[in-house]
């Protein structure tokens, strides 16, 4: 597993002064390609069958195939394919509720439920793989957890579209904290390929996807010019955002990382405020406030720990 020291842009003068080590680096990107994801998603699936949205972004990931270390996973456990294996399953599963969800409610409100992953994440961490995680720490994704329900304050103004969206991001919310607790734990083990795990997440959600033809609409091949360039956009994205999401955990413990995903907050604000003309209330904005107070807290305590 790579070390999460000293920034490979430490010698870099006016960077230098930044406390950000390679594992921040990864995360930022992650948390910015998260919002992309979310907002391109939701074009996507306003315009069809909301699965199909997820069998483009699985198609992406599978394109990754030729890159995967086979000679590396000749070593691997049983323990480790199970977790190859649970990557997929529990990929497909978060991806496939979260589509449902961005039908159902703002891309900024849904965001906002799944970024609910740090302080759940770093306790499960904490007790399954054995991660700090000590009072300072608790106060920080406490408070940053204060932040993500105000922001939910809003949520639940849209009547029973707003509830069902919020019960299937509670239950995307569910699969990705279990989620970064395997590929983190794949870390732990030295058996994490970031090409290996985003291929069967791709797997997953194209099995996924593929089951819900029987219950769903009928999927049509994007006919139009916003269509096609959505459904590339959406298969696009999918690639670097999970391997950032895999060199992310490689570097960082699950509480760093998964705080760093609440950068996709402020960006679907903005995009909900000036495309889709979504008021902001004051709850919103004290909580983006403790949100990113307390994602920079953790940056710069996470680096201090690692000088």
């Amino acid at each position: 597993m790579e070390s999460g020291g000293t920034s490979w842009l430490s010698n870099v003068p006016w960077i230098s002064a930044v406390p950000l080590r390679r594992g921040h680096l990864w995360a930022i990107l992650l948390g910015v390609l998260t919002a992309v994801q979310f907002i391109i998603m939701t074009k996507a699936s306003l315009l069809m069958n909301p699965w199909q949205t997820v069998f483009w972004r699985s198609c992406g990931l599978l394109l990754l195939v030729p890159f995967i270390s086979w000679r590396a996973s000749e070593s691997y456990t049983t323990v480790d394919l199970t977790g190859n294996i649970m990557c997929a399953i529990l990929d497909g599963a978060s991806l496939s509720l979260q589509t449902v969800a961005l039908t159902l409610m703002s891309t900024s409100h849904v965001s906002c439920i799944l970024s609910n992953v740090p302080l759940p994440t770093s306790v499960l961490a904490c007790l399954i793989l054995g991660e700090s995680f000590d009072v300072l720490d608790g106060v920080l994704a406490s408070v940053n957890g204060v932040g993500l329900v105000l922001l939910n304050l809003g949520a639940g103004t849209g009547g029973t579209s707003s509830l069902q969206g919020v019960v299937y991001s509670l239950g995307s919310l569910l699969s990705a904290c279990l989620l970064v607790i395997i590929c983190r734990g794949l870390a732990h083990r030295n058996s994490q390929d970031p090409y290996l795990v985003s291929f069967m997440a791709g797997v997953g959600g194209l099995l996924t996807s593929i089951a819900s033809l029987p219950f769903g609409p009928t999927w049509v091949f994007p006919t139009s010019t916003e269509e096609i360039l959505l459904s590339l956009s959406v298969a696009a994205v999918g690639i670097p955002l999970f391997l950032t999401f895999t060199r992310a955990l490689q570097t960082e413990n699950a509480l760093v990382v998964t705080a760093f995903l609440t950068i996709a907050i402020p960006i679907t604000f903005c995009y909900d405020i000036i495309f889709n003309d979504v008021s902001v209330i004051w709850s919103e904005v004290l909580g983006s406030f403790f949100i990113i107070v307390t994602t920079i807290l953790l940056c710069v305590r996470s680096t201090v720990d690692g000088e």
